[in-house]
């Protein structure tokens, strides 16, 4: 996580790091009706780390209308203490789910590789990564503050930096009242300092969700090579973080689908740029 939270949870990071396999979730209401199934790939536990009761991972989970996972991705869950998350990210990678004890943040790193110790200081040059839940009040601003200003309006305080002049971010339109998503893409070799991802040799697209005036706030970033089929590989990332996420749950079925199909234009333009 980027800004000023993001050096506080590397501080509690060595406290608490679960990799924990993944349980049941229900999807938000904006994403009732699916259009198929996939197989869940569940998080491994961390070797010297209690884990969550075995056989909380579902086989398969619905894939909500609107999101494609292609064949070359896979649904990954996360299992944190009461509750479990989702993600796409490509297939056969290794997927770090992170918790912190000290205010309850719950991260996940999908990268190439073997798993990382230490995944939020770790720099990845192919990653998706998401912020499931922030982690309390100020983490929820300050995580979308620097790239949503409204999100840091009067009653709250932002701490986050600006983001750069290259980091575009375009709006999602929704008629949700205070629901503020914006798609996001980052250059290649541009260190946005609201995006932890950033700074590597790969583009990144990502999504960021804020309901004013105080929260929830979700991120999802997916940054990966050319190799890795991006643009539908991203689509399913971002999509299915809003589709299942925090902000579907303030969206209508015909909201939500308009938003996706904005979502996927964005990436697709962004990731095919040459």
């Amino acid at each position: 996580m980027g800004g000023a939270s993001g050096g506080r949870r590397l501080r509690v990071l060595a406290a608490a790091v679960l990799l924990g396999v993944g349980g049941a979730v229900v999807p938000g209401a904006g994403a009732a009706s699916a259009v198929g199934s996939v197989p869940v790939r569940a998080c491994p536990a961390q070797a010297g780390v209690p884990g969550p009761p075995p056989g909380a991972v579902p086989a398969s989970v619905p894939v909500p209308d609107g999101v494609s996972v292609p064949a070359t991705a896979a649904v990954y869950g996360a299992r944190y203490p009461g509750e479990a998350h989702f993600l796409v990210a490509p297939a056969d990678w290794t997927c770090d789910a992170v918790f912190f004890a000290g205010d309850g943040g719950q991260q996940a790193y999908v990268h190439p590789g073997a798993p990382a110790a230490d995944p939020a200081g770790t720099r990845f040059d192919a990653v998706v990564q998401a912020v499931f839940v922030s982690g309390g009040a100020q983490t929820e601003v300050d995580l979308a503050c620097g790239l949503l200003p409204a999100a840091g309006a009067a009653p709250n305080t932002c701490n986050a930096p600006a983001r750069l002049p290259a980091t575009l971010v375009h709006p999602v339109p929704t008629r949700a009242p205070g629901l503020l998503p914006a798609a996001v893409g980052v250059p290649a070799n541009t260190r946005e300092p609201n995006l932890a991802t950033t700074g590597g040799p790969n583009r990144t697209v990502a999504l960021v969700t804020f309901q004013s005036p105080a929260g929830p706030a979700q991120e999802i970033s997916c940054t990966l090579p050319a190799s890795a089929s991006p643009v539908a590989t991203c689509q399913a990332a971002l999509g299915h973080l809003l589709a299942t996420g925090a902000a579907a749950k303030q969206l209508s079925s015909a909201d939500l689908a308009a938003a996706l199909t904005d979502l996927d234009a964005f990436v697709a333009g962004y990731l095919g740029q040459p």
